[in-house]
């Protein structure tokens, strides 16, 4: 990981008013800046607090850092405007989940985008002069993206970041539509996956995503689910709407494995059995939520 000091950086941030929602005022912070070499640093940051200084309000330990990869657009990299395209499922994430999100932009549909978007977060929280100081729970940290951004989501799952004297790993990884070949790499996780399709994505064949939970089972660690939503496609729900019911299902995972809510399995299963839409579920043996 390039150390900070390698980059020129301009933090530009946006206070942005949604008062019907939990957070009425929360900042939009645009990091940008040049590496060593081509490859730049471009993070969004949606942090739920205005102003200077960590709120006096920070949940004990911090807040939970929620980290999101982009689908590629057929190619069409851009810079921070990228992200435009799925900011309102992340803006609500922010408001309603009291989390902290930080999207990667800059080619995002490579793994190593996110870990350096999130390792600039967690050494600005050991910073003193930073407005990320004591506000983060770098103990608790989960990806998700969308198309190559959900496979990027996958590869970076295993990652390990420096924090401070010592490490933090990603906890869990919930996956939409995950598109290319990253998909082996979703059998060296953390903790339990999600992943989320459709069952008429004509991109990302779902028999491809169940490669990932099988790869899971055999190799023994943590496990995983595969939820299938019948007449989803490619970007139906997960371009619309605050990612639709992927991202009402994402929420819940998050607040399971990153806040120990384990009461919520049972939200979570029955939005999946249950509730409005049909799902086709695929479980490996070894995960924990199912049937809670």
């Amino acid at each position: 990981m390039t150390s900070t000091r390698n980059f020129v950086l301009v933090l530009i941030t946006l206070v942005l008013a949604t008062p019907t929602l939990v957070f009425a005022d929360y900042s939009r912070d645009e990091v940008i800046g040049l590496s060593e070499g081509n490859h730049r640093l471009d993070c969004t940051i949606l942090r739920p607090w205005a102003g200077d200084g960590a709120p006096a309000d920070t949940p004990a330990g911090g807040f939970e850092i929620l980290g999101w990869t982009n689908g590629w657009g057929q190619g069409n990299v851009f810079g921070t405007e990228q992200v435009e395209n799925y900011i309102d499922g992340l803006d609500f994430w922010v408001e309603t989940g009291h989390y902290l999100v930080i999207a990667a932009n800059q080619w995002s549909a490579r793994a190593p985008d996110i870990l350096q978007c999130l390792q600039w977060l967690i050494d600005q929280s050991h910073d003193e002069s930073s407005d990320y100081y004591g506000a983060l729970d770098t103990s608790s940290i989960g990806l998700s993206g969308h198309s190559q951004g959900g496979g990027a989501a996958l590869k970076a799952g295993a990652g390990v970041l420096q924090d401070g004297a010592g490490y933090a790993q990603i906890t869990t990884v919930a996956a939409m539509n995950p598109y290319g070949p990253s998909y082996v790499k979703a059998q060296n996780q953390n903790d339990q996956i999600l992943i989320l399709s459709g069952d008429s994505d004509n991109v990302t064949p779902t028999d491809s995503m169940s490669a990932v939970i099988d790869g899971v089972i055999l190799s023994g660690t943590p496990g995983g689910l595969l939820a299938e939503l019948v007449g989803g496609t490619h970007c139906n729900p997960a371009c619309r709407d605050n990612f639709g019911v992927f991202g009402e299902a994402t929420l819940l995972w998050f607040d399971i494995f990153l806040r120990d809510e384990t009461d919520k399995c049972v939200d979570l299963m029955n939005l999946l059995v249950s509730g409005a839409e049909v799902w086709n579920l695929e479980y490996s043996d070894n995960f924990v939520c199912a049937g809670d």
